[in-house]
């Protein structure tokens, strides 16, 4: 099992736990759900950290970070 989350200064704000390795569809549905929950920057929630997994380098998932 593997976890996907969305953590801030004050907790888990959204996660989803899956069985088996993270597809890029997984990543990117994750993201279309939750990213709504953060904030542009400079606002509260508004940092993205992601590693250098190759999911994370999408460009789907570029366009829906930069949307």
């Amino acid at each position: 099992y593997l976890i996907l989350q969305i953590l801030t200064l004050d907790g888990i704000i959204a996660y989803d736990i899956i069985k088996g390795p993270v597809t890029s569809e997984h990543f990117v549905q994750f993201l279309r759900e939750h990213l709504p929950l953060t904030n542009t920057y400079p606002g509260l929630c508004s940092v993205l950290v992601l590693d250098n997994c190759h999911i994370h380098h999408s460009d789907e998932v570029h366009c829906l970070v930069e949307e």
